[in-house]
């Protein structure tokens, strides 16, 4: 029984510990400078928001030992933010100054909660997957900086990095810089090194302490040390103080808020990839899956209750949950623990605030800093590609160079830089290939199959696929270029924007070159399916040159193969059937004595347009050879639509695949134009074999030239996706 609950009470001893001195830390960091004088408020308020954040994500979150704190991340960024702001001020009181920072900080926390609710509500915690992995981490390592950057400036007073450096020159400085440095990598290495929870509170009671007995072995007074600034200033009436939010609605410059809006809203999306990161590392360490919208919802309530006291964001960390896993502090007691260990120390915040080395809270930021930057910039480059690797040094250097804001403006645009030049490297030409690989499903006769293989080169088919715009179109316009340049340039160029999900100006602009360039070498340019996005093409097409119908449409990419197969043939004289069947069985066996008995053996039909000459299902027991006419091969799909597979023309051989097989018929065949067929049935065939030998090979020649010949067009096909 009593271990039940000394486990609970050691956590939250060690979690309020943690609390405090990062409490003082964030506090000291934001209230240097001109608004130093709300230090014990900021102290204070930073509590209050440690004992919302952790008693109510602690009674709500699905994960019952979350631990919720104020998180450095959005800490370094709002130091940044009001130290730009208080700057902007022309004059002003202390008062005027402090309130400013309070508003900065209250209109922060509640546009976080805001965010947070609203993404929880709507169910959009997935959205931060698209949101670069390297420019979070970028962001975080330049965060990291900007603590780095704080603490250097509580340490010399100093915010110019250059009279920073000057300032080290000082005895009173270094008195507080290197005690910060050494706190700084004992406490790294303690949490590194040692995986006892005693590690972090025992290090900074002991820095504390040491501090006080070296004063007290100098004899050196505690008014001299503040002067020093080795202490701060203790500040008036003491106790627990709060920041009344009628003074700060009153007193703060809010011209001074508004200037700094970009961080302010850069806080929240920042806040927001911390705890969905935070979700995910706490479900893959625990193995469980957590509600990212119900934990989103969660912490949004707790910030915005702790923005009404002009408090400071924060969601469920990672480290101290963790902890709280690994020490089995069982249910939600770690964070209720955590909670009420640090409102104890409310009433003392104060008093607790002046007595706090000034290099210790130093030393908390320089080691939090150190290691956002160490985990998100140097670790990073064993994870990430060089490219995205760069993208993450180039937000931290910009974020050192220019600030925050600007250096987010530089690491975005050079992460879309970079996006827009790797996405324009990928492939947007999923295939090209010449009319005699990509065939469409038309079956002809055999002298058009002979032209279309001799002369397919001048037939070219390019499908595109993705996204077109400026970059990746110009892929395709050099890849038009070259066809056109070549030696054996094609007749007629087909571009398929079936896979295409879209295009910009830019894109429909590189269309129209190609349309002038087709134009000016007399190539016919065919543009399939015909959906909206081709109908745009073909209109700014149209309205850019005097030729009414430069570009032809097709329904699909074999439709448009058949028309440019249709044309190419015409162009060659190659339009006439075979007169009669004879002829069609000399172009497909060549000249045999015993032809005219096999044209004997098979039954003449003629079908008008429409009729079904086969039906899906039925028995395959006999073959048809098309005397004249057209067929169409189709599949009745399950919502009652057709679909066309093959079309045939004079000469074709309908039906040998399943009369081989001996199977049922798998597609429909419907007349398209008048039909003479010449029909083999199968007890024929089966008589043949028996009694007249060489006529039926006659037969099965007939039969596997047409199964060769859509082998061998197959055969090219797969060469050709596989190349």
């Amino acid at each position: 029984m009593i271990r039940s609950y000394f486990s609970p009470a050691m956590f939250g001893v060690l979690a309020g510990i943690d609390g405090l001195g990062t409490s003082i830390a964030f506090a000291a960091l934001i209230f240097s400078g001109p608004q130093a004088a709300g230090l014990a408020a900021g102290v204070s308020v930073m509590l209050v928001s440690c004992v919302i954040l952790a008693l109510y994500v602690a009674w709500r979150s699905c994960h019952a030992s979350s631990v919720a704190q104020v998180q450095e991340t959005t800490i370094a960024i709002l130091a940044a933010a009001v130290t730009a702001a208080v700057g902007s001020m022309s004059g002003g009181s202390a008062d005027r100054a402090v309130a400013t920072t309070f508003a900065i900080l209250g209109v922060s926390t509640v546009a976080t909660g805001v965010l947070f609710y609203a993404l929880g509500q709507f169910r959009l915690g997935v959205l931060v997957r698209f949101m670069p992995y390297s420019v979070i981490a970028g962001f975080l390592a330049g965060s990291g900086w900007l603590l780095v950057d704080g603490a250097l400036m509580m340490i010399s007073a100093h915010s110019n990095l250059a009279d920073i450096l000057l300032s080290f020159s000082d005895p009173l400085v270094i008195g507080i810089l290197v005690p910060a440095i050494l706190f700084a990598g004992v406490m790294s290495a303690a949490l590194r090194l040692i995986s006892s929870p005693f590690a972090a509170p025992v290090v900074m009671v002991l820095s504390v302490g040491l501090f006080y007995l070296v004063i007290a072995v100098a004899g050196i007074p505690l008014e001299t040390v503040r002067s020093w600034r080795w202490l701060p200033e203790a500040a008036s009436g003491g106790g627990f103080q709060l920041p009344s939010p009628l003074t700060v609605m009153t007193h703060a410059d809010w011209s001074a808020v508004l200037s700094v809006t970009p961080v302010l809203v850069s806080v929240p999306l920042i806040a927001m990839a911390g705890l969905l990161l935070n979700i995910s590392g706490l479900e893959v360490a625990a193995g469980t899956e957590i509600d990212a919208n119900r934990e989103l919802k969660i912490a949004g309530q707790a910030n915005l209750v702790t923005g009404l006291f002009g408090g400071a964001a924060g969601f469920t960390g990672l480290g101290m949950t963790l902890l709280a896993d690994r020490l089995r502090v069982q249910g939600r007691t770690a964070g209720l623990a955590t909670g009420l260990v640090m409102a104890l120390a409310l009433p003392f915040a104060t008093e607790l605030a002046a007595g706090v080395p000034l290099f210790l809270a130093a030393g908390l930021m320089l080691m939090l800093g150190g290691e956002l930057v160490h985990d998100w910039a140097v670790v990073t480059c064993r994870k990430l590609p060089p490219l995205e690797w760069a993208i993450v040094l180039v937000i931290v250097a910009s974020i050192m160079a220019f600030g925050f804001l600007s250096g987010m403006a530089v690491g975005l645009a050079f992460a879309i830089a970079t996006f827009v030049y790797t996405y324009a490297r990928l492939p947007v030409i999923r295939f090209s290939a010449s009319g005699r690989d990509r065939r469409s499903s038309t079956d002809r006769f055999p002298a058009a199959n002979h032209l279309l293989a001799e002369k397919g080169e001048l037939i070219r088919a390019i499908e595109l696929q993705g996204y077109l715009f400026f970059g990746t179109m110009e892929q395709v316009v050099r890849a038009v270029q070259r066809l056109l340049a070549a030696e054996t340039a094609p007749r007629f160029l087909i571009l398929d924007l079936r896979n295409v999900s879209g295009m910009d100006s830019a894109a429909v602009a590189g269309f129209t070159k190609i349309a002038n360039m087709a134009r000016r070498q007399d190539v016919a340019l065919i543009l399939s399916p015909a959906m909206p996005l081709v109908l745009q093409v073909q209109q700014q097409v149209d309205m850019s040159g005097d030729d009414p119908s430069p570009v032809n449409l097709a329904p699909d990419l074999d439709h448009a193969l058949e028309n440019a197969e249709d044309r190419l043939l015409q162009q060659f004289g190659c339009v006439d059937e075979p007169g009669d069947i004879a002829a069609q069985l000399v172009e497909r066996l060549g000249f045999h004595p015993r032809l005219p008995d096999l044209i004997r053996t098979m039954e003449r039909l003629e079908r008008p347009p429409g009729a079904r000459l086969m039906a899906a299902g039925e028995q395959a027991d006999d073959v048809f050879l098309l005397g004249a006419g057209r067929v169409r091969v189709q599949l009745t799909l399950s919502n009652g639509r057709s679909l066309r597979l093959r079309s045939m023309t004079a000469g074709a051989v309908l039906g040998e695949v399943a009369f081989y097989v001996g199977g049922m018929r798998t597609a429909d065949v419907i007349v398209e134009e008048r039909a003479t067929l010449f029909r083999l049935a199968g007890d024929t065939v089966r008589r043949l074999e028996r009694e007249d030998p060489t006529l039926a090979t006659l037969v099965h020649r007939l039969l596997a030239s047409s199964l060769a010949e859509r082998l061998a067009l197959a055969n090219r096909m797969v060469q050709l996706a596989s190349g």
